[in-house]
């Protein structure tokens, strides 16, 4: 649900009706490097999201510095290319390709 705590990302609905869900990447240190956590998160939020009846469209967005710095490199570096593969590093990003209600990026910054 929207008002759920996160460690990674800031979600809320917004708008003059409410029917706007935000999720915005919360993870400045690293300029919004896609982390496991934050995956996971993101996952639980857009399924939050897509379920809620009162939400019609969904905006995703980082900070003015980086909307998303790819992959964190610090969680992949002492895993081979095997674990990372084998092991679904970042997977769930695809769940943003099945969310059935329109999903609105809005980037500034780095976006890799």
């Amino acid at each position: 649900r929207a008002g759920a705590a996160f460690q990674y990302l800031l979600v809320q609905k917004t708008g003059a009706q409410k029917n706007v869900g935000l999720i915005q990447l919360n993870r400045p240190q690293a300029l919004n490097a896609l982390c496991e956590g934050l995956m996971a998160e993101l996952r639980r939020a857009l399924e939050a999201m897509e379920s809620d009846p009162e939400v019609g469209a969904i905006v995703l967005t980082g900070s003015q510095k980086a909307f998303a710095a790819g992959a964190d490199i610090k969680e992949m570096q002492n895993k081979t290319f095997q674990e990372c593969y084998s092991g679904g590093f970042l997977a769930g990003w695809d769940k943003v390709s099945v969310v059935r209600k329109p999903i609105i990026a809005a980037v500034n910054g780095y976006a890799v």
